[in-house]
């Protein structure tokens, strides 16, 4: 089974109507059998499922605010199954992307989907690439991050002192620290809103936090 981990921070009913869409697309493009975890951060505007179409999911709402890494945490913790992965409520998913993340699971410990703005020519590439086949291309970016149970804890989860992006390098850096393999190279393909997520925060507070983050990202290098 995959366990779908959705960090949840919500001041803005926007990023509350991203959540919601987040989840639809999954449910809507995925054939493997899920379960989501909806770790909620700020309950300012209601999680709303009033026909059920978006269930079944957990739904914690946690009365501190944790960041996005301390909520990726909790969730692994509660998470039922083998196969991991954690998603920013601004990326959208096309259709089978999850069914082909787990896939290269089978053979790889972590495994990144490919993000639009993709060429027509490199779209259609994908598309005609099989199932677990190496795509021509790729990069690594954590909207959406797929690993396997076993290789999350060889890596000791996410470093929860981050606040922000930054927090994603770190663990890039605790995957190769731990010997993981990893493939960026997949079929899989996403829509990311790239900084969708930290809509609600000032620029100052959003300075703040990436120069903090950056001063503990040296500990990595």
């Amino acid at each position: 089974m995959v366990s779908i981990i959705l960090n949840s921070y919500s001041p803005l009913k926007s990023q509350r109507h991203s959540d919601m869409a987040c989840i639809a697309d999954i449910r809507r493009f995925t054939d493997a059998e899920v379960e989501i975890i909806i770790i909620d951060n700020n309950q300012t505007h209601t999680f709303r499922d009033d026909y059920g179409v978006l269930a079944p999911y957990t739904l914690i709402e946690n009365k501190d605010n944790k960041n996005v890494y301390e909520s990726y945490n909790q969730g692994a913790g509660l998470a039922k199954g083998d196969k991991l992965m954690f998603i920013q409520n601004d990326v959208f998913v096309h259709e089978r992307c999850i069914d082909k993340l787990a896939i290269y699971l089978d053979d790889w410990d972590v495994a990144y989907p490919q993000q639009l703005e993709l060429t027509r020519e490199q779209i259609k590439h994908l598309y005609e690439v099989p199932d677990g086949r190496m795509a021509d291309f790729g990069w690594r970016d954590a909207g959406l991050l797929a690993i396997t149970r076993e290789a999350f804890d060889k890596t000791g989860g996410w470093d929860e002192r981050f606040n922000n992006l930054l927090g994603e390098a770190a663990f890039y850096s605790r995957i190769d620290a731990a010997g993981l393999t990893w493939t960026d190279r997949t079929n899989a393909i996403v829509t990311h809103i790239k900084a969708g997520t930290n809509l609600s925060k000032n620029e100052e507070l959003y300075a703040k936090e990436i120069a903090h983050d950056s001063e503990l990202l040296k500990e990595y290098k």
